[in-house]
């Protein structure tokens, strides 16, 4: 099962709104629970896939726990998580940060790729905080977009209004070379999830000049998709738009906006205006693997050396 809540904040990966999502896109998804006596204390997601004569098993960004969960039991977890997926398999792990990378290497994951850092913001805060937060040349931005006329709308995404947006997006995605979840993934996390898919738009005299399309699950969410024509990048519509969407999420109980990966060298503008934002650079671990026989596999990693 995999609808109930994370007992913490999680990544969009640890929710059930994105298991429902790959779910309807026909993946495999398996929901792992620890329990104590007052409710859920560890959570985790994976996503099983055969590849061949080979069960993948995904685990991104989890698990998920209580704050006051003991090594010891997050340690017996661990080892129920890794035994109770019936016919073993190949183990991908990419942890929350290198203490949970830690905790994954005593069960016999192993690194296989370098930690990527993600811009994550604090939606706790007042919003005079916030505003502080801000880069000085982040803040005159989002002055110009609130000086420059422009009119911000908020709604839930609809799939057949907005696939002008999604169309924008494929071609953003064939000029710039980066790649992300599939766009079929927006259609069913909003079909699975209702309401959960919010978008963002600014428009000056009934043209469009932005729009940010956001994923709402739980005491989280994710800045999924954006875009901006000549008129947005003019009026510096993006801050504005992040500007009310944090706000808007913040009204409503979200403690946190996940802004997704920082890569300066490949993308130094998106970077800038992630963590001018306010936001906060926060490192992974770093993508590991599992063998089904993690022992057999030291054993004979030893020998070997």
């Amino acid at each position: 099962m995999h609808g109930s809540p994370p007992p913490g904040p999680a990544a969009l990966q640890q929710t059930p709104q994105y298991a429902r999502a790959l779910t309807a896109m026909g993946a495999q998804v398996q929901g792992i629970t620890g329990r104590v006596d007052d409710g859920i204390a560890a959570q985790a997601l994976v996503v099983r896939r055969r590849m061949g004569p080979i069960t993948l098993n995904w685990l991104p960004r989890g698990p998920i726990w209580r704050p006051e969960q003991s090594s010891q039991q997050r340690d017996t977890f661990l080892s129920c998580m890794t035994g109770v997926m019936s016919g073993g398999g190949l183990w991908i792990g990419n942890a929350d940060s290198d203490s949970a990378a830690a905790e994954l290497a005593s069960h016999g994951f192993r690194p296989l790729i370098a930690p990527q850092s993600v811009a994550q913001l604090d939606l706790r805060a007042p919003i005079k905080e916030r505003q502080a937060a801000q880069h000085g040349k982040w803040r005159n931005r989002l002055r110009h977009a609130e000086a420059a006329g422009l009119v911000i709308s908020e709604r839930e995404f609809d799939p057949a209004r907005d696939a002008a947006f999604l169309r924008r997006e494929a071609a953003q995605r064939r000029t710039r070379g980066y790649r992300a979840l599939p766009l079929g993934f927006c259609l069913a996390f909003a079909r699975q999830n209702p309401g959960a898919a919010r978008i963002w738009s600014a428009h000056r005299a009934n043209e469009l000049a932005a729009q940010m399309l956001i994923l709402h699950h739980g005491t989280t969410a994710t800045y999924h998709i954006g875009w901006s024509g000549a008129l947005g990048r003019k009026t510096s519509a993006h801050n504005l738009l992040l500007w009310e969407a944090q706000n808007w999420l913040s009204a409503r109980g979200v403690v946190r906006l996940d802004l997704g990966p920082i890569e300066a060298a490949n993308a130094p503008g998106l970077a800038r205006f992630k963590l001018g934002s306010g936001a906060k650079l926060c490192a992974l671990g770093p993508t590991t693997i599992r063998f089904s026989r993690p022992a057999l596999f030291q054993k004979r990693h030893s020998a070997a050396a």
